[in-house]
């Protein structure tokens, strides 16, 4: 069964592609192809890694919160 979220895997590798890309373009050499297409493209990587990596915070609060919850001590009736 498909969600409309994605796995938390997805926003690591979105994030992981952007530090590589952001990687590269810091150490291309600046007359390069490469150094001019990953500069133009830096807001949109830039972009994406901040998406992913609000994304992967809610994920580790839903998991903080259902640990709390399976912490709880049961109430006494």
């Amino acid at each position: 069964m498909k969600t409309s979220n994605p796995h938390w895997t997805f926003h690591f590798e979105v994030l992981s592609r952007a530090m590589k890309d952001l990687e590269s373009t810091c150490t291309a050499s600046p007359d390069s192809a490469e150094f001019h297409y990953l500069r133009a493209e830096a807001p949109s990587i830039c972009a994406e890694a901040r998406e992913s990596l609000a994304a992967l915070r809610e994920h580790v609060n839903a998991l903080e919160v259902a640990s709390d919850l399976m912490l709880a001590p049961p109430t006494a009736h």
